[in-house]
């Protein structure tokens, strides 16, 4: 039976990634950065109002937060009717608009429109180019944010040169993981209780879960390596995988220079290219085109993908989304290459409620960030998403065992033995894009990878210094 996580594992994952709050004092002060202005259609906003204090109800003020998540929109008023909120965010009416993409955002903060807050997006990007409100006053009187609170490399990635932007909230526990339905796995003949741990080993359950229809028409895959956490680069979610899988570090934070150009890279493009030539690459976009069947869980929710490499959210998220799938849910070690077998990798999730500068009602989004923070808001988003907040006296609490897979994030705790701590990259967004452009034209043919990892550092190296961070 899965155990509870215990204040001593979180004591050992603090020990192990304690350089994630360090980071925050020890980075060199960058050059003066100009932003350059894009022109985009506008997201109309109201007019900046100035608050200093919580007003009173009948002047009730509004207070904008934008989130790219799309599952807090089902449970917001849900989350409003608790005693907590109506205590915490009295005065304030919350306008939360979910599902919104990043160019939205980047409109609204080049305009000077940008709403009080937002979460679940490039948070090293918008805290580097000075586009966020610090919040060191509002902490400083908060009976609730306190640093002791959070797990500590949560709390220590939402500072930037020794300011702290960002509250943590709404989910924050291990990122990587192999999860796989073991109804098709058992049906493709292979054994659910003994998963790959390789890639080489994915790779042969690739092949085996891989179906075409006597047309030629792909039916199901085993496993996008690029899908979900295979994907990402991106701070938020808790590091780049396929370098933590490889261990190798991708960037430098103090000597501030890029390592991309290297074997592992070559390798990795090689290897995880490979299961889209399986199944053909135009094949797999199609799949992706068919409603209910994109990334980060779609597909799996409609088997029409065997694997997925995810965090702890994943059972969750499919359990409540799709049961009759999530109780088919198993989960482990996320894949690392044959030369690093017995490799067992983790990170945290890094999410935040950040306060765009020109946002109106800071301090009213604040009150709502501290409202996120409690066992009451906590509770409604874990039963109805499987969120986990980096509050180690919340997961405490936690019963691993009510979605299926979860219990192996808690068991692995104690188990890591190669945790990641994010890089602080300032370019984390144009790193995710080149990332997946130039993977493409590696499975596809179109350029070699090793041609893919010179390019993807040189691309990277002139994105840093015209930034002006190099």
């Amino acid at each position: 039976m899965a155990k509870k996580l215990t204040r001593r594992d979180f004591l050992r994952i603090s020990a192990l990634t304690a350089a994630g709050a360090a980071l925050a004092a020890c980075e060199p002060t960058p050059p003066e950065v100009v932003e350059k202005t894009v022109v985009r259609e506008e997201v109309p906003v109201e007019q900046p109002v100035v608050v200093t204090s919580t007003p009173p109800e009948s002047e009730a003020l509004t207070v904008q937060y934008w989130v790219a998540w799309g599952q807090l929109d089902r449970i917001w008023e849900q989350l409003e009717e608790t005693d907590e909120y109506a205590e915490l965010v009295k005065g304030y009416e919350v306008e939360l608009r979910g599902s919104v993409n990043t160019e939205a955002v980047l409109t609204a903060v080049a305009a000077g429109t940008p709403p009080a807050g937002l979460s679940n997006y490039q948070y090293i990007d918008f805290m580097a180019r000075g586009a966020l409100r610090p919040i060191d006053d509002l902490v400083a009187i908060s009976s609730i944010v306190k640093e002791e609170e959070f797990y500590p490399p949560n709390w220590g990635y939402g500072f930037y040169r020794g300011t702290q932007y960002g509250v943590p909230v709404l989910e924050g526990f291990l990122t990587y993981g192999l999860n796989y339905n073991a109804r098709l796995v058992e049906e493709a003949g292979l054994d659910p209780d003994n998963p790959p741990l390789t890639w080489e080993g994915c790779l042969d359950w690739h092949r085996a879960l891989t179906k075409f229809d006597g047309a030629g028409n792909l039916l199901q895959i085993g496993l996008d390596p690029y899908d979900a956490m295979g994907s990402y680069f991106g701070a938020d979610h808790g590091g780049a995988f396929f370098p933590l899988s490889w261990g190798f570090k991708w960037f430098d934070n103090d000597a501030r220079t890029f390592n991309l150009n290297n074997e592992n890279t070559v390798e990795a493009l090689d290897l995880m290219g490979e299961f889209y030539r399986i199944a053909g690459p135009d094949n797999i976009g199609g799949m992706r085109q068919v409603e209910g069947q994109g990334t980060w869980g779609g597909s799996f929710n409609t088997e029409a993908q065997a694997m997925i490499i995810e965090g702890y959210w994943h059972p969750g998220e499919t359990m409540t989304e799709k049961p009759e799938v999530g109780v088919h849910n198993r989960a482990t070690w996320a894949p690392v290459p044959e030369g690093r077998k017995g490799a067992k990798l983790a990170g945290t999730s890094l999410h935040y409620v950040i306060f765009p500068k020109d946002g109106k009602n800071s301090e009213g989004m604040f009150k709502v960030a501290e409202f996120l923070c409690t066992d009451a808001a906590a509770e409604i988003v874990f039963n109805a998403h499987g969120w986990l907040p980096p509050r180690p006296s919340f997961l405490e609490k936690v019963d691993p065992s009510v979605y299926p897979g979860l219990d192996f994030y808690f068991d692995a705790v104690p188990q890591v033995t190669d945790w990641v701590v994010p890089a602080r990259c300032e370019i984390m967004g144009f790193v995710d894009t080149q990332f997946g452009v130039l993977r493409e034209a590696v499975y596809r043919g179109e350029m070699t990878a090793v041609e893919a990892a010179e390019e993807f550092q040189r691309r990277c190296e002139e994105e840093y210094q015209a930034a002006g961070f190099a």
